[in-house]
């Protein structure tokens, strides 16, 4: 299913397609993702997120289609920061993915 995860404040505009069979998304190229990677306590992740978009960002825009395990890994690589993928990813119509795999 095509999902999205926009964020004005950021300028985050990313396409993805989840696939519920296994509960992957693929975060799709072209994607634009913030400009920053958050480096907190909470964030853990940062490291290896930066590490992943030197390989697939380019100015900001991925350049490959990119898989990721769960939602929220894909939400973290999309945003920079910690992010829950079940409600940040949402359909074309606003509704959230945790709504829709019940």
């Amino acid at each position: 299913m095509k999902v999205y995860l926009n964020r004005r404040n950021g300028g985050v505009e990313a396409k993805g397609i989840f696939d519920e069979s296994t509960r992957s998304l693929t975060v799709l190229k072209g994607s634009r993702v913030s400009d920053q990677v958050h480096h907190t306590e909470k964030f853990r992740g940062a490291n290896t997120i930066e590490a992943l978009r030197e390989k697939h960002v380019t100015n900001g825009v991925v350049t490959e289609d990119i898989t990721f395990k769960s939602a929220s890994t894909a939400a973290n690589f999309v945003t920079g920061s910690s992010t829950n993928g079940l409600i940040s990813w949402k359909t074309e119509d606003g509704v959230q993915l945790r709504a829709l795999i019940k």
